[in-house]
């Protein structure tokens, strides 16, 4: 192999491993019920296609790029006379490969010899680095569908590769890009406080190219939303706050950083079993990175990234759990790249050329070796098949598409539904009062019982139990363990609706009952048997 082969192999492992990834993604597409996020965002984004104005009429907690985003999607498959679904996981790929790519240019730009070091540049850091972030199994599932994170990284991963090269236009542009995240997803916003702080202290010069655009986009599509909804502050601010748990509604003796703390480690427990073996590599490339990184991207590379990792910090927030650790995955990889890389380079280097009949110990290192990749890879591999067959989904294709099935024969196409949001928009069925983000309603409607205030939760709960006692909504599909614990809707339930099903419809996290209005003629038999 000649040396511009060789310097082209990175690249070309690069390649083949996106390449692998969209193969074995894209065969695998179906309807299946991944997540409720996933279901959720897709309804939100039909139904503002469809003309309902986000944050006035459909609570969201989500900042707009992703919202908006899901819209020109719906708008693009229309166009296109596309599936739908087809859309949204098509884009999910691609967000995927495109961290994918810019982990490789980010493990490549850190790991790049210092003035000083005679070592030629290498590509292979990020060949490592994106193989790994390829093979991460949290990423993998929940890139599957589309969720915030997804987008967000490639605003975060692009602008820390901007933010490296310290120039007043890739900090601006950085800064640009940092306002593009937080406008994704709200965990996105330390991390830009964290790039103005970093700034701040150590190169100050710099800090007004980055504040002017991140602050600019930031104000005025704030500003704009308020404006033109009268309730982005309200979603986007107080209902993330909001979702923190109240210490009222907590277990007797238990306090709010008891909860805290318990989540933090029951998820990181499960981050750990699945990735754990790559985050130790992290954090050694990182500790590594530390002592013999190019100074001028050292200091601010390994405060980052360990910050990133830290993401899973984020699970003290309600409904929040182990996926949020797609944030710190990124960066994960990228340090376990540049370690591997090493680690090879000196350890693996000329191994073969040992091995003779009175040394069999280039033997013993490949086995150690073959040990260490089952450690590293075995858990999330079995995690990412089980994700390829459905089992971690919320609900499989096919019993996704019996409830959307069981909807669409009872409810007409300009009829009302009370049912999870994925289900309603398989069906192409309106939602009552676009009741979509179950879990913030929920907490909403309990604050505001407790705290005797007649806020959006408690009035958009009336008007849905007034349209049930009319008997407007044409079927219920209602998940017992949410909507199904707010009293003004389960007793219109009660007194103007009769169960369709015996038993509970059972799915990985939720229960589910149907109902039809008291006197409403019977169907023909549901889908989804008992």
């Amino acid at each position: 192999m000649t040396q511009q082969q060789f310097e082209r192999l990175p690249r070309a492992i690069l390649v083949l491993c996106c390449a692998l990834y969209a193969v074995i993604t894209a065969i695998h597409w179906n309807y299946g019920y991944i997540d409720f996020g996933d279901g959720n965002y897709i309804y939100i984004s039909w139904r503002m296609a469809q003309g309902a104005m986000v944050y006035r009429d459909i609570l969201a907690p989500q900042p707009p790029m992703h919202l908006y985003t899901g819209m020109m999607l719906v708008k693009l498959a229309g166009l296109l006379g596309s599936p739908m679904i087809l859309a949204f996981r098509s884009f999910s790929l691609l967000l995927h490969i495109a961290t994918a790519v810019l982990v490789y240019l980010s493990a490549n730009r850190l790991a790049r010899p210092a003035e000083n070091d005679p070592r030629p540049a290498s590509s292979a850091p990020g060949a490592w680095a994106a193989t790994i972030y390829l093979l991460l199994p949290l990423g993998f599932w929940w890139s599957m569908g589309y969720q915030s994170e997804p987008l967000e990284m490639v605003f975060i991963m692009a602008a820390f590769v901007s933010f490296l090269r310290f120039t007043p236009a890739a900090v601006a542009g950085a800064g640009a890009l940092m306002a593009l995240a937080t406008l994704t997803n709200m965990t996105a916003a330390p991390y830009t406080l964290f790039c103005a702080g970093y700034l701040a202290v150590r190169r100050p010069r710099l800090l007004a190219a980055y504040l002017l655009p991140c602050t600019a986009l930031l104000v005025g599509v704030s500003a704009l939303l308020e404006w033109r909804t009268g309730a982005y502050l309200e979603n986007v601010i107080m209902n993330q706050v909001g979702s923190f748990p109240r210490e009222e509604f907590l277990p007797s003796g238990q306090t709010l950083f008891s909860y805290a703390w318990g989540k933090v480690v029951r998820e990181g427990m499960d981050v750990f079993i699945l990735e754990g073996g790559f985050i130790v590599l992290g954090l050694l490339g990182l500790l590594q990175f530390s002592r013999r990184g190019e100074p001028e991207a050292c200091e601010f590379a390994t405060f980052y990234g360990f910050f990133a990792m830290c993401s899973i910090l984020y699970v003290s927030k309600g409904g929040t759990v182990d996926y949020i650790f797609t944030i710190g995955e990124p960066f994960t990889a990228a340090f376990a790249g540049i370690f591997l890389w090493e680690f090879t380079r000196k350890n693996l280097t000329g191994w073969r050329r040992a091995i003779s009949w009175r040394n069999w110990t280039p033997i013993a290192a490949v086995m150690a070796t073959a040990a260490l990749t089952v450690l590293l890879l075995g858990r999330g591999l079995s995690h990412s098949y089980d994700t390829l067959k459905q089992r971690t989904y919320e609900q499989d294709e096919a019993g996704a598409m019996m409830v959307a099935e069981d909807i669409r024969k009872n409810v007409p196409e300009d009829g009302l539904v009370l049912a999870p949001p994925y289900y309603a928009v398989l069906a192409q069925r309106k939602i009552v009062e676009d009741y979509s983000e179950i879990l913030l309603w929920q907490l909403k409607y309990h604050n505001e019982a407790f705290d005797k205030v007649r806020g959006r939760g408690v009035e958009t709960t009336e008007r849905i139990a007034q349209s049930l006692r009319e008997k407007k909504v044409a079927f219920v599909v209602l998940d017992l363990n949410q909507t199904g614990k707010i009293k003004p809707i389960a007793d219109a339930i009660a007194a103007s609706y009769e169960p369709v099903r015996i038993k509970e419809l059972r799915t990985l996290n939720t229960s589910l009952m149907y109902y039809r209005p008291k006197g409403a003629p019977a169907t023909d038999n549901m889908a989804a048997p008992d």
